[in-house]
């Protein structure tokens, strides 16, 4: 299997495409409120998206560094760009931009744990 380029690769999880053709989408759409699930099997290619049982687990430790991530950097805006010293205002602005990209979050952190760990299986045609 060839390896996908890492700029091609982060721009299938900044559109939650499938990882491994980039065509299939990866989620199943519901409404802006509820959580999307995962399609168990790529609509385009037919990889795995499910894996076995417990194995987006990791997933979790993904996301927790994409809110530092996050987190530091609207910290970092905020303090160097707009010159906000007060600590209440800093934590209050980098908690709401958290919560505002936590389903993103999610969703990323989800394609990126299945894009360092792919599971062996193709759906059986």
């Amino acid at each position: 299997m060839a390896t996908t380029p890492l700029p091609q690769l982060i721009q299938r999880i900044l559109k939650e495409k499938c990882p491994f053709c980039g065509t299939g989408e990866a989620f199943e759409k519901k409404s802006f409120f509820e959580v999307p699930e995962n399609h168990s099997h790529c609509p385009h290619c037919g990889h795995d998206l499910q894996g076995e049982p417990g194995f987006y687990y990791g997933a979790m430790y993904v996301s927790y560094g994409l809110s530092v991530g996050l987190g530091i950097i609207t910290f970092l805006i905020c303090f160097l760009i707009f010159g906000i010293e007060s600590s209440t205002w800093q934590i209050g602005i980098v908690i709401l931009v958290v919560l505002l990209f936590a389903k993103k979050n999610y969703l990323w952190s989800r394609l990126i744990w299945l894009a360092m760990f792919p599971p062996k299986k193709k759906k059986k045609d």
